[in-house]
């Protein structure tokens, strides 16, 4: 739950400000959104998660995050394969988080514990998430691009949302090419958009 709350809730960052301070920013930018009245009709639940996806999107370096997951294999796809995998990769991610995330909110809080620099681009943001009277520690590794924190990895409970989606890519890489996986992922986040149609 801490990993979907943190994905869904820090939007794009602003330029000057320390990482920390950045994603409290977001995280309650992104805590409207879950909390408006606007979208509390079944009707109004597609909206909201587009609302909630876009902020997703801002968030993330998804870029950095599909190189790291794929690690050595990146040098397999062409170009255009990887260009292709980030913005598919972008969209399954953000179909299986947002329908989850509407699902499961249920007004966590956050304490917003440190940070440290790890160069002028780099961060790490410690905080803990309230969930059910615990405090469940989730680490984010930040990168500056563009004047923009962004986060590239999440690490919940002592596990990156990296190294997870690493051996998975692995495995399936050992038994099928780039192209093969990619339609599979395609075919996966077509899945996820009809349950959510159905929601």
């Amino acid at each position: 739950m801490g990993c979907l709350l943190i994905c869904a809730a820090i939007p794009a960052l602003a330029d000057g400000d320390q990482p920390i301070e950045a994603l409290q920013k977001g995280v309650e930018a992104g805590f409207r959104v879950l909390k408006d009245p606007e979208y509390n009709g079944a009707d109004r639940k597609e909206a909201q998660r587009q609302k909630l996806r876009g902020i997703l999107e801002q968030a993330f370096d998804f870029r950095v995050f599909s190189k790291k997951v794929l690690a050595s294999n990146w040098k397999i796809f062409t170009p255009s394969q990887r260009k292709e995998f980030v913005r598919i990769f972008a969209e399954f991610l953000g179909r299986f988080y947002m329908g989850r995330l509407q699902e499961k909110y249920k007004d966590e809080q956050i304490i917003y514990s440190s940070q440290e620099m790890k160069s002028a681009t780099r961060a790490r943001v410690s905080i803990k998430v309230i969930w059910r009277g615990q405090k469940i520690p989730v680490d984010l590794r930040m990168i500056k691009r563009k004047g923009l924190w962004k986060v590239y990895d999440i690490e919940f409970l002592g596990i990156s949302a990296v190294r997870n989606y690493r051996a998975q890519f692995n495995a399936l890489l050992s038994k099928e090419t780039p192209a093969q996986v990619i339609e599979k992922l395609k075919i996966k986040t077509a899945q996820l958009e009809k349950k959510d149609q159905k929601r």
